[in-house]
């Protein structure tokens, strides 16, 4: 008799999902299946975790649990069968619970890795060479490493971290786990012992405490057999001491009694801006109508131009911040949260007090704008549904927070997932009761305010502190302490780095990749695009059938036709119209394309308030970007989603916003000044500072990549602050003479995606959008050459070799390089299926890198680059505590295998084969996520069609003398100073370290190329007088794990995608 028992089933009616919650009667295991028709089968293994300490305890966990099981006891087993069989594996530490994921191209290897990976969880061999290793350590130089250590020393004392650790702090008392720092305080991590990691193991990984959500199309019979084997094997609640529900069963923490401000400090030598956050002790999580409109009410307040917030404190002439977010922390009780980022730092606490003003005035006037409100309702509920179609995630998440909170017997989550009611009760709400709503969650509810200011001295004094720290060290251990540190810690990693017998490995075998099913779409042309792109398909029958009715369409439009119940219109533009000297203005036109006011033909304006307001009814989001889907960056692309029955209406926007937009003088200036707002927070990220400095220093100010970078922009807007005071009829010239040669039909491709038999004259809809003012627009008849970043390389970028650059972050830690060499520069080229399986093989979980550089704590993150479309490989190494060793060890890797030093592993190549199946199938996981990279492969990068099943037997055939033949003329130039540059940032007080380290391997070395020490930062410990220098500019960084090249912009959020760490730790 089967011991799971169905709680409950649901089949929302708003998204072609089904989910299924069974819970074992015999351990209290709970399985939630989230059936879904997608390539990708994803687990999500959940964990409540508490805790009442910064040890950090649920992070070293979520670490240690892949260093093997008593079935598995070796470390990287998981992770190795995982390359095998399509997967990859992942983890990440919330506040309330740690969750392991599993991610499969397919059911089949997930079925085959489900059980071990479950072995890992209730059966880790938790030791003490893997507590040694992977958490906290000294090495034989004295350096502190562990990767743990490592990871929360980078994240420590950035901004964000601070506030919002210090604003938990004073909310929740000192024995609440909400006022914890669950990825652990470096001081705790310190003096953690693996005895107190395994004992909190054994207090919350229980059967009772763990859910398995499985999102997916799956044999339903195979997983509940899986799961009930794997139930047989668990301690039954009858014999296991049965202990509390975490947080359910806890005290509830009581809301502040009073408001409380408080300054903090952050590190950081340029002073001129800081951040506030306003924290609130929101309802209880169960009250879901409250809970929403709270969200809603706060959308209404920040997320757009028109937004209460953002019109009275950022869209103003003298902005006094650049961003105002809102988020939530999901607990017992919401947590209502306000970010305000780039508060010129004299007006941190004057800030504080307007905030609240504005929303006292906002009642007090009767401001409210209902029908605003309800349009934000409406929009969010659009964005919700849209999540659920696009987003695995979206529904196993809310599975996540019923597991940690909700009632067992599935009756609030029914109520919360069943339908979209909740959202048609707040419609419903009237004036008074959202004015109600801001009395009683705003004004009348004590609050903590956490003024985050940066400080030169501060940062200083970290160094000075790391400084004699590293000191005492040394002395304390001595000579031969320290050779003894480096004993035991060869001896922890011999225990750990134990090989993994091929027997083992070849018992499981390889799933069948044709059983992969990827999705795919159908693509039509009209127009232009049927110059150049010919299909044969009901979807191209369909548009021709449709053109019928009127002339030619003078216009390049393509079509993606996918399942879906959203279209988007995507206007891809290129950029070789504008001139060299106006591409930078290209940042201010884009960034104001959204929101500014449009002249009709009768010479009546609609004000850019009222822009903002319709085009979000009409849509469900907007943005922009700089590359198209994250390559390309010589060109950009403008995008609309909405529903089919709003696709004429879309046209019609596009239309507006490109011929009939008015460029107006006070939008102007908020906008250049929002910029320049932006700019010191960008050059606290090293991260970005690589990039920026890639950028800036390899590419011509004729390329985008170059004039749009953010940092490269800062003396533009720095002029532009001034002419468009002094000279705003200049500024406004130059910008209409860019449109001029910019908007026009010829320089424009456009993609449009979705179902295309729900929109109405799909290609005959796109006549109207050239007719403008009475005339139709001409167009030459070609549709405009893609442009290649390549082409605008300068001399340095075409000649790598020989240079370093040094670039001072003083508000980091850690450290982060990118090594360039030259590439294939062609899409076509023979030798990229064979690169591909190479940088697979080197970054693999538990593959050369791996063990070589995160397992030896040299480095968070090291991951291979390859940009095509620049003709560069690179290397990145990511939060490094020791990049230099990290560099070395990567080269030592490297030569290993070209010089036969060591094999490649066969079981390891085939691993890394089927990581790119994975990987091909993860990007892939939705329709409009298929369609777009269809479009991208087979029309920019010219590859024809089917190339994902052409590129999958390409690397299945290639062999390991191919590899290392790729190895030698791509990877191994990386690491020699005569045929690769080398970009790094750093703390200021490793500046002369690392200048003597790469002096010595014959690098020509340039320190701080662009002033960033201007402010008198002195390059060892800050114990030297100031200095003043010149001038000042900054940086930005690259893509794959950490970063993603495109720099995407949306209404929603105009801050550029970053990836220093979020409030979440990752494995």
């Amino acid at each position: 008799m089967s011991s799971l028992e169905q709680v409950f089933t649901v089949e929302p009616n708003y998204c072609p999902s089904k989910i299924t919650k069974w819970r074992s009667n015999r351990t209290g295991l709970q399985l939630v299946l989230v059936e879904e028709e997608r390539p990708i089968v994803e687990g999500y293994f959940a964990v409540a975790t508490e805790i009442e300490d910064d040890s950090g305890c649920p992070h070293t966990l979520e670490h240690l649990i892949f260093m093997g099981s008593k079935k598995h006891p070796f470390k990287g087993l998981l992770d190795t069968l995982g390359n095998r069989a399509f997967s990859n594996t992942n983890a990440w530490t919330a506040t309330d619970s740690t969750v392991y994921t599993l991610t499969t191209a397919g059911w089949e290897g997930f079925r085959l890795l489900l059980p071990v990976y479950l072995d890992h969880l209730v059966n880790p061999t938790l030791t003490d060479s893997a507590c040694y290793t992977e958490v906290y350590h000294v090495d034989g130089k004295g350096q502190e490493k562990g990767v743990v250590f490592s990871e929360m020393q980078a994240v420590e004392n950035e901004a964000e971290t601070i506030a919002i650790n210090r604003s938990r702090k004073i909310m929740y008392p000192q024995n609440n786990g909400y006022s914890s720092e669950t990825g652990g305080m470096t001081g705790a991590l310190r003096v953690l012992s693996s005895e107190r990691i395994r004992q909190f193991y054994y207090e919350n990984y229980r059967p009772d405490n763990l859910s398995l959500i499985v999102v997916g199309t799956v044999d339903v019979n195979e997983l509940l057999e899986t799961i009930e084997n794997f139930d047989k094997e668990l301690p039954s609640l009858e014999t296991s001491n049965l202990k509390k529900r975490p947080w359910v069963d806890s005290p509830r923490a009581l809301p502040p009694k009073e408001n409380i401000v408080e300054t903090v400090e952050f590190p950081d030598r340029d002073e001129t801006s800081g951040h506030i956050l306003l924290s609130f002790f929101g309802p209880d999580i169960l009250e879901f109508t409250e809970n929403l409109a709270l969200h809603c009410l706060f959308q209404y307040f920040t997320h757009s131009d028109v937004s209460l917030l953002r019109k009275k404190l950022v869209e103003i002439e003298n902005p006094l911040t650049t961003h105002v977010e809102f988020y939530t922390d999901d607990f017992t009780n919401v947590g209502l949260n306000l970010w305000l980022n780039n508060v010129p730092s004299e007006e941190l606490s004057v800030l504080e007090e307007k905030v609240f003003e504005i929303f006292q005035d906002h009642i007090d006037k009767e401001e409210f704008d209902l029908i605003r409100m309800q349009d934000v309702i409406e929009r969010e509920k659009r964005s919700f549904v849209l999540a659920c179609e696009r987003h695995s995630s979206t529904l196993a998440n809310i599975a996540i927070e019923d597991f940690v909170y909700y009632p067992r017997d599935g009756t609030a989550f029914k109520e919360s997932m069943s339908n979209l009611k909740t959202y048609d009760e707040i419609l419903n709400y009237t004036r008074i009761d959202w004015e109600n709503l801001i009395r009683k969650w705003i004004l009348k509810n004590p609050h903590i305010s956490i003024l985050a200011k940066p400080s030169a001295e501060l940062a200083k004094s970290l160094r000075r502190q790391s400084k004699i720290r590293l000191e005492k060290r040394r002395a304390e251990f001595g000579k031969n302490g320290l050779e003894e540190l480096s004993k035991k810690l060869k001896m922890a990693q011999d225990e750990n780095e134990r090989k993994i017998p091929d027997e083992l490995l070849s018992k499981f075998p390889l799933p069948d990749p044709a059983k992969v099913k990827f999705i795919d779409s159908t693509s039509a042309a009209a127009g232009l695009a049927k110059s150049v792109e010919i299909y044969n398909n009901e979807v191209q029958t369909l548009i021709d059938n449709d053109l019928e009715k009127s002339n030619n369409l003078n216009l390049y439009v393509h079509f993606e036709h996918v399942k879906s119940n959203f279209a988007s219109i995507s206007v891809i533009l290129s950029t070789k119209p504008i001139s060299t000297e106006s591409l930078p203005m290209l940042a201010l036109l884009m960034a104001i394309f959204y929101s500014s006011p449009i002249e009709f033909d009768d010479g009546t304006i609609m004000e850019y308030e009222d822009v903002v307001k319709k085009l979000k009814r009409d849509t469900v989001s907007n943005s922009y970007s700089y590359g198209v889907y994250g390559d390309f960056d010589e060109v950009v692309s403008f995008e609309l989603q909405f529903t089919p029955d709003k696709y004429e209406c879309s046209i019609d926007w596009f239309k507006k916003l490109f011929w009939s937009a008015k460029l107006d003088v006070k939008r102007l200036q908020v906008t250049i000044e929002k910029l320049r707002m932006g700019l010191p927070e960008l050059k606290r990220s090293g991260t970005y500072m690589v990039r920026s400095a890639i950028r800036r220093l390899l590419y011509t100010q004729r390329s985008a990549r170059h004039a749009l970078d953010d940092l490269a922009l800062e003396e533009v807007l720095n002029k532009l602050t001034e002419d468009i005071k002094q000279r705003p009829n200049a500024v406004i010239e130059v910008l209409e003479n860019m449109r001029k040669m910019f908007f026009v039909p010829e320089n424009m491709r456009i993609l449009v995606t979705g179902d295309v038999r729900q929109l109405k004259e799909p290609a005959v809809s796109w006549h109207s959008f050239l007719e403008v003012r009475g005339r139709k627009l001409s167009n030459n008849g070609k549709v405009f050459e893609i442009p290649r970043t390549i082409d605008n390389l300068n001399e340095e970028g075409q000649n790598l070799g020989g240079k370093a650059y040094i670039l001072p972050v003083p508000s980091t830690e850690s450290s982060y390089a990118t090594l360039l060499a030259k590439g294939p520069t062609n899409f076509k080229h023979p030798d990229i299926p064979t690169l591909s399986v190479v940088a697979s093989y080197l970054e693999a979980v538990e593959g050369p890198f791996w063990r070589g550089i995160r397992g030896n704590g040299l480095a968070y993150g090291a991951n291979t680059l390859r940009q095509v479309e620049a003709g560069e490989i690179g290397f990145k190494i990511y939060r490094a505590p020791d990049a230099m060793a990290a560099l070395n060890k990567a080269k030592e890797i490297v030569e290993s295998y070209v010089n036969g030093t060591e094999e490649f592993e066969p079981l390891l190549v085939q691993g890394a084969i089927s990581s790119i199946v994975c990987s091909l199938a993860e990007s892939d996981n939705n329709s409009y996520a298929a369609a777009s990279r269809k479009y991208l492969e087979e029309i920019f990068k010219d590859l024809g069609p089917n190339f994902t099943q052409r590129y999958l037997t390409k690397i299945r055939e290639v062999t390991t003398s191919d590899m290392k033949r790729v190895l030698k003329k791509y990877f191994l130039p990386l690491f020699d100073s005569k045929t690769s540059h080398v970009f790094l940032s750093c703390n200021p007080s490793k500046i002369d370290e690392f200048r003597n380290l790469f002096e010595k391997a014959g690098f020509s070395t340039t320190i701080d190329p662009f002033d960033y020490l201007k402010f008198g930062e002195s390059i060892d410990d800050g114990d030297h007088e100031d200095h003043e220098d010149d001038e000042d500019d900054d940086d930005d960084e690259d893509d794959d794990d950490e970063d993603d090249d495109d720099d995407d912009m949306s209404d929603e959020d105009e801050d550029e995608d970053e990836d220093e760490d979020e409030d979440e730790n990752d494995k």
